[in-house]
């Protein structure tokens, strides 16, 4: 993973600035930790061609001719220097079995703090 990006990622989780969901990218206000990851790429390419798309307070981002809603863009997940859209991490808990990033957040409901800890030493 691109170290930059992979900093900038772990202070926004930690920051206390994003409110946490699950399911969705982006719910409102609320993101999950694939959302604040996708929030960051907007925020630093400032495109017409890409942007958040709301329907009825629930967001996907506009990438790449789709709308991602759960998973990462493909051009967010390039500009992280991650191999997949829901990258996959060994989780403890779980008996260091693989799993994603997005199943910890959404079903383990694991904090963002939690989850920088993990993407700090995994990615």
């Amino acid at each position: 993973m691109n170290q930059y990006v992979k900093n900038k990622w772990i202070t926004a989780l930690r920051s206390g600035e994003y409110k946490q969901t699950g399911g969705r990218l982006r719910e409102g206000d609320c993101y999950c930790c694939l959302g604040v990851l996708t929030d960051l790429y907007d925020k630093d390419n400032q495109s017409d061609h890409q942007y958040w798309h709301e329907e009825e307070g629930y967001y996907g981002y506009h990438s790449d001719g789709v709308i991602a809603q759960a998973t990462l863009p493909t051009s967010v997940m390039k500009w992280a220097g991650l191999e997949e859209t829901n990258p996959t991490v060994r989780e403890e808990r779980m008996g260091k079995s693989l799993t994603s990033l997005a199943y910890l957040n959404d079903n383990e409901a694991l904090d963002f703090n939690q989850l920088a800890d993990i993407i700090e030493a995994q990615l």
